[in-house]
């Protein structure tokens, strides 16, 4: 399949280069399949190959023209706040980035595609079919049984996955050797590595999954702390609430294209937090990035580093950051970084010429999605940290007889052992077929 780049669009990119010459970013497309690039050496062009979730190139520059021209209304801006800056502390509107999710997969369209509802079947599934009757005047005689319901749901579900596309997610898994486990009720309440009061759990499976990562991303033994999460949004919370943990008058710096549970993360936890600017290909704005900085070093700096954000896939580069940062004299018990990994942290340890993203590097917490590059049937995800961290978190629950460390209190036992059963499958070979 050809693509053109049009002449605004490849002047965008020669922008950012300028900008940014030193920068060793990579730009990963928004699809568990990474899309590859090739540039020639003999001509300014760039070829992008795209696949089946990678959203068509815009037709002519007056297309590019409208959308960069389009503006809604700017958030208020504190006293201290540059013009360019929006301040999400003083006004949470418009935190995050928009997403074209749940768009139907026209180039997946064929044989594979479920054919939709009739209208009965519909009807099987509307509020007043599937309502939970509450009192003796109405016993349900007048309902569709359970088994019909459920029926007609399935036939639903197989139709939605069918023409599943716009969510990052691996649908390509086998969990059927897990069923027999559904029918127990698996609580990983408490801290993962302190066993509690409750017997039926999987922290044994869970600290696998925490080890594992842990060696992916290079840290020392006994030197992290983890858990598995409900989601890539909770890692981020974890993560962002050590960060105000340790510098409780810290500034929480991200970009503008950052994923909206970055800023929620800070509404809940009453931080002072800048929006910056990003670059054309949605990375942080690195100048605007040290400027913002540079007028608030009184305060401890606290940035959040995108891993791949959610609708073009932007690598913040975390060398230039940590440059920066060495530039401005902020000493290291001074700043604290986190990584939003949820998209690509899993993947970047398998791709060619990445930057490395690892705890060899002064970062401080990392949180990945674990339904997206590895497929499960439930959302999950891992948050992992260093283990001085969580100490200023942790408190002794005695009826549970083990400690308080994560953000929620009982902890789905089911969502550890499906991550651990995904990568012991899939091993780190799998694994690596999967990104490649």
């Amino acid at each position: 399949m050809r693509s053109v780049l049009t002449p605004a669009y490849r002047a965008a990119r020669t922008v950012a280069a300028r900008r940014c010459p030193s920068s060793s970013s990579v730009i990963l497309p928004s699809s568990s399949a990474a899309a590859s690039r090739v540039s020639s050496a003999s001509s300014n062009s760039v070829d992008f190959r795209r696949f089946k979730s990678s959203l068509p190139l815009p037709e002519d520059d007056h297309e590019i023209e409208s959308s960069s021209s389009s503006s809604s209304e700017e958030p208020r801006l504190d006293n201290n706040t540059s013009s360019t800056v929006s301040d999400f502390t003083s006004d949470p509107l418009k935190a995050g980035t928009p997403s074209p999710w749940a768009v139907f997969d026209a180039w997946g369209a064929g044989e594979g595609i479920i054919d939709p509802l009739s209208d009965e079947e519909e009807a099987m599934l509307s509020p007043e079919m599937v309502r939970i009757p509450i009192d003796d005047e109405d016993d349900g005689a007048s309902l569709p049984n359970e088994s019909d319901i459920l029926a007609t749901y399935d036939k639903l579900l197989k139709r939605k996955s069918s023409v599943h596309f716009g969510y990052p997610y691996n649908l390509m898994y086998n969990h059927e050797e897990l069923y027999e486990f559904m029918k127990y009720s698996i609580n990983n309440l408490g801290d993962p590595f302190i066993t509690s009061n409750y017997g039926v759990h999987s922290r044994q499976f869970e600290c696998s999954v925490i080890d594992f990562f842990a060696k992916l991303w290079k840290m020392e033994p006994d030197s992290y702390w983890g858990y598995v999460t409900t989601c890539g949004t909770e890692g981020n919370l974890h993560g962002i609430l050590l960060a105000r943990e340790c510098h409780p008058d810290g500034i929480l710096y991200s970009s503008r294209e950052t994923h909206y549970s970055i800023f929620k993360a800070a509404r809940y936890y009453r931080m002072d937090a800048k929006a910056i600017p990003t670059l054309p290909m949605g990375e942080i704005d690195y100048d605007a990035l040290a400027a913002e900085i540079s007028k608030n070093k009184d305060r401890p700096v606290i940035i959040n580093v995108n891993i791949g954000t959610t609708v073009k896939g932007a690598v913040d580069n975390l060398d230039r950051i940590l440059r920066i940062l060495k530039t401005l004299d902020i000493p290291r018990e001074r700043y604290h970084i986190h990584c939003d990994g949820a998209l690509f942290a899993m993947m970047m340890p398998f791709v060619d010429w990445a930057p490395e993203v690892s705890f060899r590097k002064p970062i401080d917490s990392i949180a990945v999605s674990g339904h997206k590059m590895l497929g499960c049937p439930m959302p999950c995800g891992i948050a992992l940290t260093r283990k001085e961290h969580v100490k200023k978190v942790e408190q002794r629950i005695d009826y549970l007889n083990s400690v308080d460390t994560t953000i929620m209190g009982s902890r789905n036992g089911q969502a550890a052992l499906y991550l651990w059963y995904s990568l012991r499958k899939k091993g780190i070979a799998g694994i690596k077929r999967d990104v490649v």
